[in-house]
């Protein structure tokens, strides 16, 4: 597999999304270096301007937790990868990665499972604005 290095996240999600462990969080953002990532969750419900972009939000800790990045599928230059947790009780999260397309940037998208691994939402990825 080619050395992957990304980072991406999802806008905030006014509905909060359940996950397969029992926890519900309205942000997930997910860094990748090679096969190792890092997988930040965030359960702070925001206020929203007239442009939806987040205002004032709770200050409830944000969740990290490690996983490996594992290939599962490869079609039409789409990956599909398993994001597998490095410990126990961790969500089910699949990771899309679409191939550029001309005068476009690669996209992603996010696939969450519920705990038989069916997928129960589907999430535009997006990359975090630069520091």
């Amino acid at each position: 597999m080619k050395q992957l290095r990304l980072e991406f996240e999802t806008p905030y999600q006014v509905t909060s999304l359940p996950l397969s462990n029992g926890q519900a969080v309205h942000r997930i953002a997910i860094s990748a270096n090679g096969d190792a990532v890092q997988v930040s969750l965030d359960p702070n419900i925001c206020q929203l301007d007239a442009f939806g972009d987040t205002t004032a939000c709770t200050r409830i800790a944000i969740r990290v937790f490690e996983a490996k990045l594992s290939l599962l599928e490869e079609r039409d230059g789409r990956r599909l990868f398993a994001l597998k947790p490095q410990s126990d009780g961790e969500p089910a999260l699949r990771l899309v990665l679409n191939p550029a397309r001309k005068g476009h940037a690669a996209s992603a998208r996010l696939l969450v499972l519920d705990a038989a691994g069916a997928i129960k939402a589907v999430v535009a990825l997006e990359q975090p604005p630069s520091k």
